[in-house]
This record gives structure tokens, C-alpha cells and sequence, in this order.
């Protein structure tokens, strides 16, 4: 399970977005490191991420390109379009990527039971909040897995010959099913595709 913590650049070439920590398939962006946090400089955004002071997670501010001038770690924070505290939602914010209008914040304090917040941006309003891991986004569908509730009737037929192995060891079994969520439907379908893993 990925924890979007985001590497810091200082120059202006572009990142692979998997490799700057965010979800796979969004955006590249170009990171510059600021004094006080890290800007994300893409074509139609410019978002900067600042340690929130008062608990663990990030607070986000959006901007327009034309605002920052070319300097997004200097802009008056009143000039944001959009702000986001760390904790608004479900729990601590991390910066998880942009598509087009559409947000994507990380939240958690583990690397398991994580949830993932989708927002709009151009309407301005929450699509997604769904616990996940490993997702991917494709042409504007993303795929996660769901964590179920391991009740016996709902995992008894997904194959799991680790299960024993991993809680020997202490670890927890965690069950999940596959989904996905079409960003511009806000549509989500879960598949019939299932899977266990080792959790902490």
C-alpha cells in the first residue's frame, strides 16, 4: 500500500507521477521545493502542500496558473481557489495527483485501511470517499481495491493459502474486491475480482 508522501525536485523537468508518489496515471508534474513545503506545478493547476501545524497530514492550496507568475511557493494563500485542511474529510490529507479537474487526496496514518477523497473541482464537491489500495487510473476510470468485511459468508470462496502463514506471524488478512469509479459519470462498479493480502 502506497503512502503518497511525494519526492522532492528543484528543477523544471517534468515527473513521472508514480515516481513523485502520486497515483499512477495521473498527471505529471513538474515539483519544485519551497521553504515551507512543495508546489505541484501542472498545465491547468498549481498546488501547493504545506505540513499542517497542528496534526500529522497536509494542507492544500490551489491556484491558478496565471496567479502564481511562474512562483506558486510565494503566492498570498488568499489567492487560492481552493483550500483544503488536513482533516476536513475522513483523516489526514496527503496530496494524491490531479486529472484534468479532478482531485485525488490520500488519507490515513497506516499504511493499511487507507481512504481516498475525490473531488471535483470545477463543481466544487466531494464524488468519491472510499477506503482502497493499489489504485490505478486509465482513461479517466480508476481501478482500487475495497477492503470487505470479513464476514465468513463473504470470503469463505476467495482463495487465500497464506492466510495462516501471515497471522502466525501477527499480521492481519485483509479481503478485497476490486472496483472502479468513472471520474466523469461518477459511476462505480464493483468487479468480481477478488484477492487477499498481508496487513499490519
Amino acid at each position: 500500500m502506497m503512502i503518497f508522501i511525494g519526492c522532492h525536485s528543484g528543477n523544471d523537468e517534468v515527473t513521472n507521477a508514480e515516481k513523485a508518489g502520486l497515483i499512477s496515471g495521473t498527471e505529471n508534474p513538474k515539483i519544485k521545493k519551497c521553504q515551507n513545503g512543495t508546489a505541484y506545478i501542472f498545465k491547468e493547476y498549481e498546488i501547493k502542500v504545506e505540513l499542517s501545524p497542528e496534526r500529522q497530514g497536509m494542507n492544500l492550496f490551489l491556484y491558478v496558473p496565471e496567479t502564481s507568475d511562474g512562483n506558486p511557493c510565494d503566492i498570498d494563500k488568499k489567492k487560492a481557489s481552493h483550500i483544503i485542511g488536513t482533516g476536513e474529510t475522513e483523516g489526514n490529507n496527503f496530496f494524491a495527483g490531479v486529472y484534468k479537474s479532478y482531485l485525488f487526496i490520500d488519507q490515513g496514518t497506516g499504511p493499511d485501511h487507507r481512504t481516498l477523497s475525490v473531488y471535483d473541482l470545477t463543481q466544487k464537491k466531494l464524488i468519491l470517499l472510499t477506503e482502497y489500495s493499489d489504485p490505478k487510473l486509465q482513461d479517466g476510470v480508476l481501478t482500487y481495491y475495497k477492503t470487505l468485511v470479513p464476514d465468513p459468508g463473504v470470503i469463505e470462496n476467495i482463495p487465500c493459502p497464506d492466510a495462516e502463514k501471515w497471522r502466525e506471524q501477527a499480521h492481519i488478512v485483509l479481503y478485497e474486491q476490486k472496483e472502479n469509479f468513472t471520474l466523469n459519470t461518477e459511476r462505480r462498479l464493483p468487479m468480481r475480482e477478488y484477492r487477499c493480502r498481508s496487513g499490519q
